[in-house]
């Protein structure tokens, strides 16, 4: 794990905890000298949308001269998150970040992507990010946002009717952004529904990084929805961060599309069990073990017109996906 904090006292909690987990998580901090940590306040009341406070300290300072490539070259994912929150990161269109996915993928890894909703009033509210995607996602295997940001981004018109409820959000919305990514560069578009659960489309897989870990027979041209699982919800912090970790553990396990968007959305169902952001999270075992065993999904509101049910795996196959 890399990151960067600062060299105060919340710099020193911070490695304290990781440490507690596992030694090896703090070995590639980095500490900025005189800086001051990075802290998000996260304000979560109870049948409403949460927000959060933020300052972005060492964050504006991180750049594409600080990874340690020479301690990476032997993973097999790079997963980069919330460019809208570094500043470094979402100037110029992502160059920087750029600088870093194409050195990393020169290596052979695949390279993974993850957002945050930018504040409005924030110089990342008001960058152009169709130009920023143009110039990032031709270096990105695996793009994973969120509906809200997406929207947000590629759409605002859109964004503020769904958050108005004076639209709802559909399949046919989902195609529409996916293409659109996927025409960008990208491969593999998972985009985070919420209590919809997550959306799946995929390209060719065969000239990427990912085929050195999955079979493309089994990934190219897929789109597909899986449903949330069935739980009682006490907290939605780090959510999309667990469905990600989800995903791409069974990627690495070679897993085929239906079994990756099946664990994440279960492990995301794990996180909202705990108020906080880890409390939920199960050991692997025994999450598939809880998916084997037969757990309840939700039933979806986006309509799936022309969409086809696989009881198998209890998720919706859409109407161009190549293995129905």
């Amino acid at each position: 794990m890399l990151g960067k904090i600062g060299s105060d006292a919340f710099g020193k909690v911070i490695l304290e905890i990781l440490q507690k987990e596992d030694k090896t998580l703090v070995e590639n901090m980095i500490i900025g000298k005189d800086e001051i940590s990075s802290y998000t306040i996260v304000l979560n009341p109870p049948d409403t949308d949460r927000v959060f406070l933020h300052y972005p300290g060492p964050n504006h300072t991180f750049n594409a001269n600080d990874i340690p490539y020479e301690k990476i070259k032997s993973g097999r994912i790079f997963h980069f998150g919330y460019p809208p929150l570094m500043k470094k990161f979402y100037e110029n269109a992502g160059e920087e970040l750029v600088k870093i996915f194409r050195r990393v993928r020169k290596m052979n890894i695949i390279t993974s992507l993850d957002m945050a909703m930018p504040d409005p009033e924030s110089p990342a509210g008001k960058i152009d990010w169709y130009e920023f995607f143009k110039n990032v996602l031709p270096m990105v295997d695996i793009f994973m946002p969120s509906i809200d940001e997406l929207l947000y981004m590629l759409n605002p018109e859109k964004f503020y009717k769904i958050s108005e409820k004076k639209e709802r959000i559909d399949v046919v919305l989902l195609d529409q952004l996916a293409r659109q990514l996927i025409d960008y560069g990208t491969n593999v578009v998972a985009i985070k529904l919420g209590d919809q659960g997550l959306y799946l489309r995929t390209h060719q897989i065969e000239k990427s990084n990912l085929s050195r870990i999955i079979n493309p027979s089994q990934w190219n041209y897929r789109q597909l929805l899986s449903p949330c699982f069935a739980t009682e919800v006490k907290g939605t912090t780090g959510t999309g961060d667990a469905t990600i970790a989800g995903f791409l553990a069974q990627l690495l396990d070679g897993g085929e599309p239906e079994k990756c968007i099946t664990l994440a959305t279960a492990v995301g169902a794990c996180c909202v069990e705990a108020i906080d952001a880890t409390g939920g999270i199960r050991p692997l075992p025994e999450v598939i073990s809880r998916i084997n065993s037969g757990w309840e999904r939700l039933s979806l509101s986006i309509p799936t017109d022309n969409w086809k049910y696989d009881y198998q795996y209890k998720i919706w196959k859409g109407p161009e996906d190549q293995v129905r």
